[in-house]
């Protein structure tokens, strides 16, 4: 898609106004804008989110798909994933503090701001349970509500529990650089989430066709799945998967499940019963994001097909808002692929090939801006 040009004043001001339709009191989701806050985040001297040099551009790439034909540009794109050239931001996490806890492939594996895009602190860089993670296949992570931090190890089948310091071992999940369907192993496992419990929730998505339950001390509970839910048991059906990848919470501790490869989300109760598949608006969810809070009623997706951020009614799928598209302008996203939402609204999602994070703040409709976020 090509990038729309934007004024320096536009850019500048970094709005991202986004138009919807009637107002409320209180604000419906419908009546809420967003608009980028350009200062987010404020990053330390030297430090910066993936590697140098930064990735090709969407432009840089298509190109070479175009002169390599007949290659098309999306297969292009997985060909570098083949090749492990996957810079960037991986996932992201929000506690209760609203601290953003970004999931790095770079120097540091974890990095932690504020709300305001204050650094606090790095780390998951040292030696981890006898292994130092793969900074190419941190794929994403989560904290509890004691703080803890989660880090998945995709290509090592693990994922590691750490003090909130991020200095401490605490407990692995998985068997390192031994993929498995039993109760001990993961294949490639993709996304976590954590309940109220310390009940944790796996999926084991990029090799296993899985979500998996396990208590908090890592033992396995239960799984949901076609058959043994292993790599040969891909389904299309309610309470089976074709690469489930990352996941949301809501007040009632559903779980909200992103499928890549089905470009679907099922939604389970907190023991992984099945409960309704969302609407498809052909979009290709890669994350989804719902506030610790979760009783707002909506949740945000970030829809890779189309390069984008979609509000959605958590009860039937109902679009409430949008915005994005492909390109590495602000309010734009090259490959977006985590998206979390803090106390006050505020979205922040992250882009992997873009190797940075934008923080979008909840509006009046009829707030005046520059309108460079797209419905």
């Amino acid at each position: 898609m090509p990038a729309k040009s934007l004024s320096l004043s536009a850019v500048t001001a970094g709005l991202a106004l986004v138009s919807l339709i009637a107002a409320a009191q209180p604000p419906a989701p419908e009546s809420v804008g967003y608009m980028l806050d350009p200062s987010w985040p404020k990053m330390p001297p030297g430090t910066y989110f993936g590697t140098l040099p930064s990735f090709p551009t969407p432009q840089e790439r298509a190109a070479e798909a175009q002169a390599h034909p007949p290659r098309a540009y999306r297969s292009f794109n997985e060909e570098f994933a083949a090749e492990q050239r996957q810079p960037g931001v991986s996932g992201l996490a929000i506690d209760a503090r609203d601290h953003i806890y970004v999931f790095n492939r770079g120097a540091k594996p974890v990095m932690v701001f504020d709300r305001e895009g204050n650094f606090i602190r790095a780390g998951a860089d040292q030696v981890i349970n006898g292994k130092k993670l793969d900074p190419n296949w941190v794929h994403s992570g989560t904290v509890d509500r004691q703080g803890n931090v989660y880090v998945i190890e995709r290509e090592a089948d693990r994922i590691v529990k750490l003090n909130p310091t991020l200095d401490k071992f605490l407990m692995q999940i998985g068997v390192t650089n031994q993929p498995g369907t039993d109760a001990t192993h993961l294949n490639l496992p993709s996304g976590i989430a954590v309940l109220k419990s310390g009940n944790i929730v796996v999926t084991d998505g990029y090799g296993n066709s899985r979500v998996v339950l396990y208590d908090r001390d890592g033992k396995f509970i239960r799984q949901i799945g076609k058959g043994a839910g292993g790599p040969a048991d891909k389904g299309t059906g309610p309470g089976e998967w074709n690469l489930p990848h990352k996941l949301a919470l809501d007040a009632n501790e559903n779980l909200y499940v992103c499928e890549e490869t089905n470009a679907r989300i099922q939604v389970l109760d907190k023991n992984l019963n099945f409960l309704r598949i969302l609407p498809n608006a052909g979009w290709v969810p890669w994350d989804f994001a719902i506030s610790l809070k979760g009783d707002e009623g909506y949740g945000f997706v970030a829809d890779y097909q189309h390069e984008r951020v979609v509000k959605i009614s958590l009860t039937d799928g109902h679009v409430l808002a949008a915005w994005g598209r492909e390109g590495r302008g602000p309010g734009e996203f090259d490959w977006i692929h985590e998206i979390v939402v803090d106390s006050k609204g505020a979205v922040y999602a992250g882009d992997t090939y873009g190797q940075r994070v934008q923080k979008f703040v909840p509006v009046a409709k009829n707030f005046v801006g520059a309108p460079i976020a797209h419905h």
